[in-house]
């Protein structure tokens, strides 16, 4: 890790993010047959504390695999039939991608990096559409733009449609209620929010979209999300599980449990709002820094910050490095004139004070 092993607060990439000591040190727990009463024990406890994060009574699915498993994972239990992906970064578009190449025929509705998209202009497409399903990425890593998934969600319902979404960014941090909601699958990954670290990817399906999937063609084996519920419910996973990240999560789970939802959803909007007002003072002062989404439509996780004109990015990342803090560049297109902060997982205000003083000094300086 960049930055002071022995302090937490250093590190704030959007993924992955800064795991706690104590979480790490739990990775070193002897190892257990999978097939075993005290493996199911472990995999019941988990299933608590995933169900309290994606508040759910559903059974959550863990993979050993990165998030972008479980994106497969959805599109291969859909049937046969064109997919509308809502694409506003480049993991919205790796969310399309993945469709095609698991040999749907699919349509782009497009956005500018940065924004979100609207319900009603999602309710015309699916009017003169005839899809099977629609992709949406709730938190948009490369950007730090929120959609509005409840809504996405609700209007693709209206047209029978199923919505699967990517909430890798935003679930642990951004409010989301799977079984309120009515989501037809949701998926995560470890290293973001939930703050481990990462090969762990996690999902929740409602039980029409697995009793659809069934006579999905092409489900696969290892991604086949009908196989994996049918071994959850029954306290097992369908193949070799990564077990040391499960004695990770084991641990990091007590502690969001701990915490509570309700809280832990507050901590991150706190930081959220925390950002804001620096930004306002960043800009009072004559420092030409800027969120590129707009306000009402930020995520509480990550934020994508425009450089001043004249910074050179890798500068910029350079001088805050040398404070002892790191942050990260700028994703896809958007690389070379904007940088990210992870506000996420077990940060808190206290330790994004640091980091934001060490990025304004770099600004400056």
């Amino acid at each position: 890790m960049t930055g002071r092993s022995d302090t937490f607060g250093t590190f704030f990439l959007p993924g992955p993010t800064e795991v706690r000591r104590e979480v790490l040190e739990a990775m070193l727990r002897p190892m257990i047959p999978h097939r075993s009463t005290e493996f199911e024990d472990l995999f019941a406890r988990l299933q608590t504390g995933l169900q309290s994060v994606f508040q759910t009574s559903r059974p959550v699915f863990v993979s050993a695999a990165s998030a972008t498993g479980m994106m497969e994972a959805g599109i291969r239990c859909l049937e046969p039939g064109r997919v509308l992906s809502l694409v506003n970064g480049a993991f919205s578009e790796r969310f399309a991608s993945i469709a095609e190449k698991c040999g749907h025929v699919v349509d782009r509705y497009e956005v500018p990096w940065g924004e979100i998209h609207e319900p009603d202009e999602l309710d015309n497409y699916l009017t003169n559409g005839g899809y099977i399903g629609v992709t949406v990425v709730h938190s948009e890593t490369s950007t730090g733009a929120l959609n509005p998934v409840v809504q996405i969600s609700d209007t693709a319902h209206k047209h029978g449609v199923w919505c699967l979404v990517d909430s890798v960014s935003g679930l642990g941090g951004a409010e989301a209620r799977t079984d309120t909601s009515g989501f037809d699958y949701i998926l995560t990954g470890s290293q973001k929010a939930i703050a481990i670290p990462p090969g762990l990817a996690f999902g929740v399906a409602s039980k029409s979209f697995i009793e659809a999937a069934a006579n999905a063609p092409g489900r696969g084996a290892y991604f086949d999300l009908v196989e994996m519920h049918r071994f959850a419910t029954e306290g097992q996973v369908p193949s070799t599980p990564a077990l040391s990240l499960l004695y990770a999560l084991d641990k990091q789970l007590e502690a969001i449990l701990a915490e509570g939802m309700e809280n832990r959803w507050k901590r991150h909007n706190d930081m959220s709002t925390m950002m804001d007002a620096w930004l306002i003072e960043c800009q009072s002062d004559g420092i030409d820094v800027s969120n590129i989404v707009e306000k009402s439509r930020r995520s509480p996780t990550v934020s994508t910050l425009q450089l001043p004109e004249k910074l050179n990015a890798e500068a910029f990342l350079g001088k805050v490095r040398s404070r002892e803090i790191t942050v990260a560049s700028g994703y896809g297109k958007l690389k070379s004139r904007t940088f990210r902060i992870g506000h996420m997982g077990d940060h808190s205000p206290a330790t994004l004070e640091r980091c934001l003083d060490a990025c304004r000094w770099a600004l400056v300086n």
